[in-house]
């Protein structure tokens, strides 16, 4: 399992780092590959039936960069507004691309102050389980996702759940290693709980690192 440290320069930070960075990329690959075939499309279609693509393919490009620019490593030091931040980061997921699959992303939170550093794993983490559900719970159809962010006292709830019907015992990807390891480094823990009425996402870690 990995486990953080207070130096991300040293050997014991570089597997977690270097998973980061190759998982982001490949997630910021296929969308733009995908958003880029968009425009090649109504391009080859001429100027005037292009018009209405090209523009929902800018609209896309836009919300898939606040969605990436919520997963940067924060440059500030000082706690934040969490559920503002997961908030944020929902609202651009969907925008590029679950909207126009029909499916519904709602958010529900309290009002939890984190520092940046952590506030950041959780937002990787909620990334990952909404893509997930998206992908395997859903199977990109038509349906709802929702996000719960709760604080009960020293300990912060995070669920993802959705109304799909996903395997009963689906294969473990890079996506839901990437969570256990993100989890880790929160001191927390994650559960699945898959059903043919939904599957369900739980990670509970503490406010501060222990």
């Amino acid at each position: 399992m990995l486990t953080g440290c207070a130096n991300p320069s040293t050997a014991s930070c570089q597997p977690l780092a270097s998973h980061l960075v190759e998982e982001i990329s490949h997630r910021v690959i296929n969308e733009y590959s995908e958003a880029i075939a968009i425009l090649s499309l109504a391009a080859s279609r001429g100027e005037v039936r292009a018009a209405p693509a090209l523009r929902r393919a800018a609209d896309r490009l836009q919300a898939m960069a606040e969605a990436h620019r919520s997963l940067l490593v924060p440059i500030a030091e000082e706690d934040i507004d969490l559920g503002h931040h997961v908030g944020k980061l929902c609202s651009s997921l969907s925008r590029a691309s679950l909207g126009e699959r029909g499916i519904q992303l709602t958010v529900a939170t309290d009002e939890i102050r984190l520092d940046a550093e952590r506030s950041w794993r959780v937002g990787l983490i909620v990334s990952e389980l909404v893509r997930d559900a998206a992908r395997h719970g859903l199977k990109d159809r038509h349906g709802s996702i929702r996000v719960s962010l709760n604080r009960s006292g020293s300990s912060v709830s995070c669920v993802v759940c959705d109304d799909g019907c996903a395997a009963s015992h689906p294969p473990e990807g890079r996506g839901r290693r990437l969570i256990r390891a993100l989890t880790a480094e929160l001191g927390g823990s994650v559960q699945w709980k898959f059903t043919p009425c939904g599957s369900v996402a739980g990670v509970c870690f503490p406010l501060i690192t222990p």
